[in-house]
């Protein structure tokens, strides 16, 4: 037992180190641009001039398809990498202080998806950077798959309801402005409070919604044992764009991603070490 102890504390104190909160910030940059493209692409759908609906892995693609942007590819996958870890150091030992109670494991709960959603998109990246592009359909066979386990309605169900949960602190997080808790404050100007302020209420708010889009879908592919009903973020953003007022509709969610990217951006620079 003893000799379990020095080394459970050694870890929680690397995972408190400042260079962990480095990992975040350039994790939450990564981030940012990642969901920058994918507003921008939703953007051109929107206003008829070209683009693509698409999730995060199309939007590394599409960089991968621009010779100069190689680099700039890299840098995404080792942000990601670094996101996954910081998540992973609150998830498992705590980094954020969040607790053992009730509300602070439902919060490293949610970091834990976090990380692994992110060590999955890392993972995604790396192949390709080295050449191979994503498969379409990836929603859709990821459910089929799992549809296809022993309780598989109730695994795509209960990640539905991840996915509702996730929405929902997002949006509570958003519209209460605790977001601002592991920000420093301190250091902004009024006009730059404002702004952290106004990008992370409609930000987070925007990706609440997207959010829970994707989770009806997958309800509805539990409930209906069909695979093809599975949808991710490009294909949430792709059914707003051909529901009734479709263009608008996408717009305001692809304007709301871009918000969302730039307060990504605010963290990474004001974020809490």
């Amino acid at each position: 037992m003893t000799s379990t102890v020095p080394g459970a504390a050694k870890a929680r104190g690397a995972a408190r180190s400042r260079w962990i909160g480095y990992f975040g910030r350039f994790g939450l940059a990564a981030q940012g641009v990642c969901f920058g493209i994918i507003g921008i692409l939703a953007i051109a759908v929107a206003t008829n001039s070209g683009g693509e609906t698409t999730n995060p892995e199309g939007a590394l693609a599409t960089l991968a398809q621009q010779g100069w942007t190689e680099v700039l590819l890299v840098l995404l996958t080792i942000g990601f990498i670094a996101y996954s870890l910081w998540r992973y150091a609150q998830a498992l030992l705590d980094r954020g202080g969040m607790g053992s109670d009730a509300g602070g494991l439902a919060r490293r709960a949610i970091q834990f998806g976090q990380g692994t959603i992110y060590a999955f998109l890392a993972w995604s990246a790396i192949k390709i950077v080295r050449g191979s592009p994503p498969k379409s359909g990836a929603p859709h066979r990821a459910a089929a798959g799992v549809l296809g386990w022993p309780g598989g309605q109730e695994l795509v169900g209960a990640a539905a309801t991840f996915l509702v949960v996730v929405g929902g602190v997002t949006a509570y997080w958003a519209v209460s402005g605790r977001f601002k808790e592991s920000l420093a404050t301190q250091e902004m100007s009024p006009g730059m409070e404002r702004l952290v302020t106004t990008t992370g209420v409609v930000g987070l708010c925007s990706l609440a919604a997207v959010l829970g889009i994707v989770a009806w879908f997958l309800f509805k592919t539990a409930i209906e044992f069909k695979a093809s009903a599975a949808v991710g973020i490009g294909g949430a953003l792709a059914r707003l764009a051909h529901a009734s007022y479709g263009s608008w509709l996408l717009g305001i969610a692809a304007f709301g991603l871009i918000v969302f990217a730039v307060f990504d951006l605010l963290q990474a620079r004001y974020h809490e070490a």
